[in-house]
């Protein structure tokens, strides 16, 4: 499974969330927003990391896209 993490910087509103619980793999710039530096989560303890900081991210700006591009933890659709 090759999954990378990714942030979409139109949702992303500097809450520093992500980079609290991924730390190894995202950073804040300057202005407190998130940008991914390491865009592979690697082994599975990493993974766990990601997949907090996508459940956490209040905008629902940072997303881990799993095989050619699909969503493996994307915002829950509500009825």
């Amino acid at each position: 499974m090759s999954a990378r993490v990714r942030i979409d910087p139109t949702r992303c509103r500097g809450h520093a969330i992500c980079a609290l619980f991924y730390p190894e793999g995202i950073e804040l710039d300057r202005w407190g927003y998130g940008r991914v530096v390491d865009p592979t989560p690697g082994e599975s303890r990493n993974l766990k990391r990601v997949l907090r900081a996508v459940a956490a991210c209040p905008n629902d700006a940072v997303v881990l896209v799993v095989d050619e591009g699909h969503d493996a933890a994307a915002a829950p659709s509500g009825p």
